[in-house]
């Protein structure tokens, strides 16, 4: 894999209107501004695949989450996200441009085409943003998003295609406010920092649409249940040093809690929740112990799996409609709980 692609391709924003997210015989065509073959379109492609299974969970579960963002099927991307080379074209009107735009949405609705360079995000002049340490523009960019949209309704913006400027009415759905995205590293990892959801190529790849639905259902559990907030109020560590005492048992806690949401988040977008028992159960699983499973403050694959069964079992037995886990919102609303 070429490493000069960017760390990661975020999926910003997405609008499926809670389609079921099992491949269709002919799926419609994502457009993308990428060449049709190569390393840099295989990556797309996951991106893809991605971005149709999360978009579905964040906007099923808009009400679960305090914080919600525009969702409106594109992908952004900016210049500094890439080493020395870019795709032809991609930023040829702008440093921060549409690279992928998702059939049926609200961004294709919109006109939006792959390559469009975003000039204004309603009053927020794109030239004017700048990058926040060692994030990407892009992060610049999908905060403005969130903070010119006024929650529903249009959003407004100015695109610059072929050298000339056109304003465009975007109308998002609502989803929770998360950056879902592909690192290009060739591992089974994934992982959530309250803001921002990854998972890693090589577990995209690995991982069927159903797996990679219980996969991001955990890692948005995380962000429903507002983790990061709570173990920092905690002063709980993370990385290495927060798998020993006191802070792995919180920690643990923080996972715990997350599996179990991730059957609520699930049956939402309208998944059935025993795919996370499968998952926990399945070879997958298994392979990325030391990634997604094997560390002190993880339960093992088979733990977690019997944990989901007996959540489903207490809150979830059919017939059950949209479900408000309440005894696990509650939890975050308690600082250093």
């Amino acid at each position: 894999m070429n490493r000069s692609f960017p760390n990661a391709v975020a999926l910003l924003t997405m609008a499926f209107a809670q389609q079921v997210c099992a491949q269709s015989p002919s799926p419609a065509p994502i457009v993308a501004a990428v060449p049709a073959s190569g390393p840099t379109a295989a990556l797309l492609a996951q991106d893809a695949r991605l971005a149709v299974v999360a978009e579905r969970l964040l906007v099923a579960n808009a009400g679960l989450c305090a914080r919600t963002m525009p969702v409106a099927g594109m992908v952004v991307q900016s210049r500094d996200q890439y080493g020395a080379e870019a795709p032809a074209g991609l930023f040829a009107d702008g440093p921060v441009a549409v690279a992928l735009v998702l059939p049926g949405s609200a961004a294709e609705r919109a006109g939006l085409r792959p390559g469009d360079a975003l000039v204004a995000i309603g009053a927020q002049r794109v030239a004017d943003l700048r990058a926040d340490g060692a994030a990407p523009v892009r992060d610049a960019a999908f905060a403005a998003l969130v903070a010119q949209w006024p929650g529903q309704g249009p959003l407004p913006l100015t695109v610059a295609r072929d050298g000339a400027q056109r304003p465009v009415a975007l109308d998002p759905q609502a989803g929770c406010r998360a950056l879902v995205e592909v690192r290009t590293r060739d591992a089974l990892t994934a992982r959530s920092d309250g803001r921002v959801i990854q998972l890693d190529l090589g577990l995209v790849q690995a991982a069927t649409d159903e797996e990679l639905a219980v996969i991001v259902a955990h890692e948005l559990g995380h962000v429903v249940l507002d983790h990061r907030r709570r173990l920092e109020a905690a002063g709980v560590t993370k990385g290495f040093f927060g798998q020993f005492g006191h802070d792995q048992q919180r920690n643990r806690q923080m996972e715990i809690e997350a599996d179990r949401m991730s059957v609520h988040l699930l049956a939402n977008a309208g998944h059935d929740p025993a795919l996370a028992v499968r998952f926990w159960r399945g070879a997958l699983a298994r392979r990325a112990a030391g990634g997604l499973t094997l560390s002190a403050i993880h339960p093992s694959p088979g733990s977690r799996a019997d944990l989901l069964e007996r959540e489903i079992a207490d809150y979830l037995a059919p017939p059950s409609g949209p479900s408000y886990p309440g005894h696990l919102v509650g939890r975050r609303r308690t600082e250093g709980d």
